[in-house]
């Protein structure tokens, strides 16, 4: 099944979404092992935590979307 492709601001506002935090700036970027990377630039909190429950919510979203150019 072939993935849905995504920019890089969609990827972002999906996660963003799915966290339900308005406060977050998530950089995406394109990874040679996963197709894309999430980063946490800005977080109203503790950026290590939302680092991970971003990394969370992009490992089940990379099996349904890729990253257009």
């Amino acid at each position: 099944m072939a993935k849905e492709l995504r920019t890089a601001a969609q990827l972002s506002d999906m996660i963003v979404s799915a966290l339900g935090v308005r406060e977050l700036d998530i950089e995406i970027r394109r990874d040679h092992a996963y197709g894309w990377q999430p980063t946490v630039i800005s977080s109203p909190g503790d950026l290590i935590g939302y680092q991970r429950r971003v990394e969370d919510i992009a490992n089940r979203l990379r099996f349904q979307f890729a990253l257009r150019e």
